[in-house]
């Protein structure tokens, strides 16, 4: 999901979230806060003011437009008794409803997760020509300007919804509490991840362990803890976020079963750069120890461990008790523990966990405006005799703590915008109760009713949805979908506008795959990773190098005796075309081929040397070296020489090398696979498109600066993808 604020002001703070809460101001208590106002009537959406008064309303995700009204012209002067002139002043009655549908991840059988939520933006003063009933609409696209809201001007009503079949393909459940028996939901899977031990785990002391250390040794690392209550660790790395310096570092927090955090985070600094350094650590530590080669895990599967906690790929882990070690807090000090235990629950932000504050409260069953839910009214209960005065409303309701709790409630309530149902919605207004100590006469609510009844649309808007609904605090539900950063079709359509529409189909949740394993999910680096891929496979259009006639001979250059020092480890007469580029990003030659196969496990160190191609005799020369003029030499051809060079140098055998052209996983992987080795996020975060291609395609430090590109280099188109992604991706308007 692709989304953003309704506003685009520009980037302010550090963080996104620094910069979410300046697009999106408002919405205190008892001026359109959520979910409650302080006379406990249920307030679905939130008031928010335009951050500067010529920031107009945008659409915050693609959609379809259901229901337009243009604002009611305001008279002048305007009548007392004017419906829309209630309170301190004019109300705008201009309004937009948009159908938003998008995807989220996929589950094991690639299918994606749809979903299906509902933006409803109201007080509009002016509707934009984008905006038109039954129309596609695009995030970032105008939808009309902020109007008044009981005389404040700037200001919108701002609303996310949702029916009964979308919560839980949103949230990952219907009702209640995260199932804590079991891992979390992988059809949907980002930002923070979540580990919860049980008590009984034991916490060690002592150095860092050892990578394939699985059973510690008490007198270098004794137990410094015993867990008496489960705790949740959470791992959040920076994915491109904050300042720069720390855009790839990792968070390690801990939180109590109440979601308190306990001590301090810990950070690991370039911790998401170094994923594939340390993955491949892992996986050498149980080549050098391990007699066993099955028993190695694959370094693709590692690296998932790391990232996720679990395993999302094709890749089994093997061992599937290969350790995952993090130093995390506790009460009273920091040690090390073994997230990848056998006991140990793993989870995501995409299951709204209870513990970090998400609630599910359902007060619809009255279908009236008052809220009934024990759960907000304990919060506000500050004598704790069972009820919630206004004066204990006015007073806790402001409080930070119970902000935060009240903006990750999820709350079923009927829609304040039916016309019909208003007088029995809000007719408990006019009782007199300890709640409400001072109910509205019979000419006071008529006065109310008259204008909600003016605002109200639902019975024109054939929105399809049941009055009754879910509710999302708009900027917690903002920000928390920023972090998914998972396609549709629509936008990679627009990313790449020439690719055919079978190869975004092909293509699409594998790029997401992609991008969601190795943290492409900033507009900075998808940028970089689909512009240079823009140019690398003609938008999706070539996912093996072109040639002529027969492979072999039209690659066989590629084989020529210059590899001797290292510069494609192709040694063998067909080796420049059995290694021909291929995959997304056109991986070319055997020793990136072997790496690649290591990577995935489909080929073990053990089975091959390292510098195979440091033998002049493959191409026929004698001694120890080749001279510059003979470079251009092409491998031999006779079968007991090649024999017997095999034999001792032991060069890596590559089964079906046509894998990573014609599996769709394994095609882009190589992309994901070839940024992670060479830490192409950390260039992508320095928004540095020349050295970025530099780095892809191997030129000297001196191109693009005292030497000109080459041709072959595309650099003005591999530039202006880049920097027309960011654009589409990003927050520019």
């Amino acid at each position: 999901m692709l989304i953003s604020p309704p506003f685009l002001p520009p980037t302010i703070g550090p963080t996104d979230n620094d910069w979410i809460d300046a697009a999106m101001p408002g919405g205190l208590p008892g001026q359109g806060g959520y979910p409650v106002s302080y006379g406990l009537g249920w307030h679905g959406g939130i008031h928010l003011t335009a951050p500067s008064a010529d920031q107009p309303v945008r659409a915050i995700a693609d959609g379809t437009v259901l229901y337009v009204r243009k604002p009611s012209a305001k008279p002048d002067p305007v009548p007392k008794e004017h419906p829309l002139n209630y309170g301190a002043g004019w109300t705008n009655d201009g309004c937009v409803v948009i159908r938003h549908e998008t995807e989220i991840g996929a589950n094991t059988q690639n299918e994606p997760t749809k979903v299906t939520f509902y933006s409803i933006t109201m007080h509009l003063s002016s509707i934009h020509a984008n905006a038109k009933t039954g129309q596609a609409i695009y995030r970032k696209d105008k939808i009309g300007m902020a109007g008044e809201i009981y005389g404040g001007p700037n200001q919108i009503h701002f609303e996310i919804i949702c029916d009964n079949d979308n919560l839980p393909l949103l949230v990952g459940r219907k009702e209640g509490k995260v199932n804590i028996a079991t891992h979390g939901r992988t059809d949907a899977v980002y930002g923070e991840m979540y580990f919860r031990l049980r008590p009984g785990t034991r916490i060690y002391g002592g150095p860092k362990p050892a990578d394939n250390v699985t059973k510690l040794n008490a007198a270098t690392h004794p137990v410094v803890h015993t867990l008496c209550e489960p705790l949740y660790i959470g791992i959040r790395y920076a994915a491109g976020d904050g300042a720069q310096g720390n855009r790839g570092d990792a968070y390690v927090t801990t939180y109590d079963i109440d979601g308190m955090q306990i001590g301090t985070a810990i950070t690991e600094p370039d911790a998401e750069y170094n994923l594939y350094t340390r993955a491949t650590n892992i996986s050498a530590a149980y080549t050098a120890d391990n007699a066993c080669p099955e028993a190695v895990p694959a370094p693709s599967a590692v690296y998932e461990l790391l990232r996720f906690g679990r395993i999302l790929g094709p890749d089994a882990l093997n061992p599937a008790n290969t350790p995952h070690w993090r130093s995390i807090a506790y009460e009273g000090g920091e040690g090390w523990v073994n997230l990848n235990a056998d006991d140990v629950k793993k989870f995501s932000d995409a299951d709204f966990p209870h513990w970090r504050g998400w609630v599910l409260i359902d007060d619809s069953e009255d279908l009236d405006s008052r809220c009934d839910s024990k759960i907000i009214k304990g919060w506000l209960d500050q004598d704790q005799d069972g009820k919630v005065d206004p004066n204990e409303a006015v007073s806790l309701l402001p409080d930070p703590e119970i902000q935060a709790r009240m903006r990750r409630t999820i709350c079923m309530l009927p829609t304040e915008w039916e016309q019909a149902t208003v007088a029995h919605r809000w007719s408990w207004l006019k009782e007199e109760t300890e709640e409400n100590p001072a109910p509205l006469s019979d000419e006071d609510f008529m006065n109310l009713r008259e204008h909600i009844e003016t605002l109200a649309f639902w019975e024109d808007a054939n929105i399809g949805l049941s009055t009754t609904h879910w509710h999302f605090h708009p900027r917690e539900f903002v920000k928390q979908f920023r972090g998914c950063g998972w396609l549709s079709e629509k936008t990679f359509r627009r990313i790449y506008p020439n690719a055919t529409a079978a190869n975004v189909t092909r293509y699409r949740l594998d790029l997401n795959k992609c991008c969601r394993k190795y943290q492409i999910s900033v507009p900075t680096r998808m940028g970089h990773f689909f512009g240079q891929a823009a140019v690398e496979s003609a938008q999706l259009r070539y996912m093996s190098e072109l040639f002529n006639g027969d492979p072999f001979n039209y690659f066989r250059h590629y084989a020529k005796a210059k590899n001797f020092a290292g510069w494609l480890g192709n040694v063998e007469w067909d080796d420049g075309g059995r290694f021909r580029g291929r995959g997304f990003k056109q991986m070319t030659g055997r020793e990136n081929y072997s790496n690649y196969w290591l990577y995935r496990g489909w080929l073990n160190q053990s089975a091959f040397a390292t510098r195979w191609w440091r033998n002049p005799g493959w191409w026929g020369i004698a001694g120890n070296t080749v001279p510059p003029s003979q470079s251009s030499t092409l491998p031999i051809q006779n079968a007991d020489s090649i024999a017997a060079l095999v034999a001792a140098m032991r060069p890596p055998i590559i089964d079906q090398p046509d894998v990573i052209a014609t599996d769709t996983f394994s095609c882009i992987d190589t992309a994901g696979w070839f940024w992670a080795k060479n830490k192409l996020i950390e260039t992508a975060d320095q928004n540095d498109a020349a050295e970025m291609t530099r780095k892809i395609r191997g030129d000297g430090a001196e191109v693009g600066i005292s030497l000109p590109w080459p041709n072959d280099a595309h650099y003005p188109d591999r530039l202006a993808h880049t920097q027309r992604i960011i654009v589409l991706i990003g927050n520019q308007s």
